[in-house]
């Protein structure tokens, strides 16, 4: 190896280590995303069901993936809190991971491979 690639892979080492320290940062992740919603109810004389302002809620429903099923469940205010800081951690996670494998693939390409 020469010396432009020792330097070389010793900066990508120097990032892919500061990516990891950030990780280590990081709280819970979840997937998915959150939604507020506004229903009508099953009583079929309710202004809800006429006026689309008088439906009631809002609700917080919690929406991911698992298995390959699209799955649910409703929150309360507190969780929401929660799961939202949470699955923004996901996102921060995801991106880090991105970084980590550019790092890496910069590190790949600071050897000549010669035959």
């Amino acid at each position: 190896m020469t010396r432009r690639q020792e330097e070389a892979l010793r900066r990508q080492e120097e990032r892919y280590e500061e990516a990891k320290a950030e990780i280590e940062d990081l709280g819970f992740v979840l997937q998915g995303s959150i939604a507020k919603r506004w229903m009508e109810c099953g009583n079929r004389t309710c202004r809800c069901h006429e006026d689309p302002e008088a439906r009631h809620g809002p609700y917080y429903q919690w929406t991911w993936k698992a298995a390959g099923k699209t799955r649910s469940v409703y929150l309360s205010k507190e969780q929401v809190i929660l799961c939202r800081k949470w699955i923004q951690n996901n996102r921060q996670l995801n991106k880090i991971v991105s970084r980590l494998r550019r790092i890496s693939l910069r590190a790949a390409r600071s050897y000549e491979i010669r035959e």
